[in-house]
């Protein structure tokens, strides 16, 4: 092949500029793809750390219910034993001193008693808190 005229040039460079054109284009989409595929694993990464991380929050609720739960009934149950063994106590006491209390005296042991029930009511809903 002979280069005879200027228009033989011209499709010559042509035919360069369209094969650099070619290999350029061929490299910026391997590379896009390299990125597009870097993205998709980062993503992968984050969807499987943020699902570890989910299951870790619902375990730790799980345990603070559980925990919140038996404090609850820790609390109810004391509650209910010491109202019991302080009117207990209270109607032990009033009864070996009957002779020397009338009967005012009595209502009035048995509203401290009833008040201070109420008291520890109101202690174990803060706790509860």
């Amino acid at each position: 092949m002979y280069i005879e005229t200027s228009k033989d040039i011209l499709y010559l460079v042509i035919s360069f500029c369209v094969l650099w054109i070619t290999v350029f284009l061929c490299w910026m989409f391997y590379y896009v793809t390299r990125i597009l595929r870097n993205t998709n694993q980062i993503v992968e990464e984050f969807r499987m750390r943020l699902q570890k991380l989910t299951e870790a929050i619902e375990y730790i609720r799980g345990k603070v219910e559980h925990m919140s739960g038996l404090m609850t009934m820790a609390t109810s149950g004391v509650t209910g034993v010491v109202k019991n063994f302080v009117s207990k106590k209270a109607k032990e006491w009033i009864d070996k001193g009957t002779e020397k209390f009338d009967e005012t005296a009595k209502e009035a042991v048995d509203t401290a008693v009833e008040a201070t029930a109420k008291k520890m009511k109101k202690v174990t809903k803060k706790l509860k808190k």
